[in-house]
């Protein structure tokens, strides 16, 4: 009678470990069967990138990216990482960086952010492309399927004058010193700069001018190119030039009057970051009293 229990026990164990597994097995097969019957209906993910450009350091233009994945799946996606190239329009490659994946939970978006440097040869281009490109993996069970995710994006370069100087002043001052010698007038013009910026900035095509006033009357006295000169971040720099001029041009060039009103000094060039053809192009005047002499050596 025992032996008869332990039976009916054992044969009920089976019976119930017999539906367990057939119950398992059915499920598993009806995954698979959905699997096979929705894998190749996946749909590509959509991407949206933005991105925004920051502040110029020694490097380049630091830039901030964003890119928003939104899985249209009912399956979990999962993302390594993303490559970022930039490109300009004439094909030169001025930066990349690596974007670090994630997690995209079914029918919702992620967004995966970094930042990157791109390289001062990108102001020289009108259009920067962004491409960018990744792989989304999805796994249900056994089965593993890859989709590509790559998209291009064109931006505008901005205006190196929006970055280089951060909303800062560059101060400029001329000063100009007057010395008596043998066969005329020694000018000596100082062009003062300060370079509030991050990155050194060069100072070409620099041209100065002196004229006298009289009155209405305007009459050139000097045209002289500057020698180019650089300015470290930060920094202010004194460049001195030096011309003669003969003292009948000084004072007989506006008929009888041998001391004009005013004493007009104008410098015109531009200001660059090196290896950039962008240039911003200043122009600087002053007037001075010529009744009076103005020492640079106490300045």
């Amino acid at each position: 009678m025992k032996n008869e229990i332990n039976s009916k026990k054992i044969l009920k164990i089976f019976l119930i470990v017999v539906i367990l597994v057939s119950i398992i097995v059915t499920g598993y097969f009806l995954i698979v069967y959905y699997v096979e019957e929705n894998i190749e209906d996946i749909k590509i993910p959509e991407i949206t990138v933005e991105t925004e450009f920051e502040k110029l350091t020694a490097e380049g233009l630091e830039f901030s990216i964003s890119v928003k994945i939104f899985n249209p799946n009912n399956f979990e996606l999962k993302i390594d990482e993303f490559s970022l190239v930039a490109i300009t329009d004439d094909n030169n490659n001025v930066g990349s960086l690596t974007i670090d994946g994630g997690t995209v939970k079914p029918e919702t978006s992620s967004t995966f952010k970094s930042k990157g440097i791109i390289s001062f040869e990108a102001f020289d281009a009108e259009v920067l492309i962004l491409s960018i490109d990744g792989d989304a993996t999805l796994k249900i069970l056994d089965y593993d399927k890859t989709l590509s995710l790559s998209t291009d994006m064109e931006v505008f370069i901005p205006d190196i004058a929006d970055f280089i100087f951060n909303n800062e002043a560059v101060n400029i001052e001329i000063l100009v010193q007057l010395k008596i010698k043998l066969r005329g007038l020694l000018t000596i013009v100082g062009f003062k700069v300060y370079n509030p910026s991050e990155i050194p900035i060069i100072g070409k095509n620099l041209v100065y001018r002196i004229y006298r006033l009289d009155d209405d009357t305007k009459t050139l006295l000097v045209e002289q190119d500057m020698d180019p000169f650089e300015i470290s971040p930060k920094t202010e720099i004194l460049v001195d030039e030096e011309t003669l001029i003969s003292y009948r041009k000084f004072f007989f060039s506006a008929g009888f009057k041998l001391l004009p009103n005013w004493i007009n000094v104008q410098v015109d060039g531009d200001l660059s970051i090196a290896g950039t053809r962008q240039v911003l192009p200043i122009s600087v005047n002053a007037y001075f009293d010529p009744h009076l002499i103005r020492n640079l050596d106490n300045r």
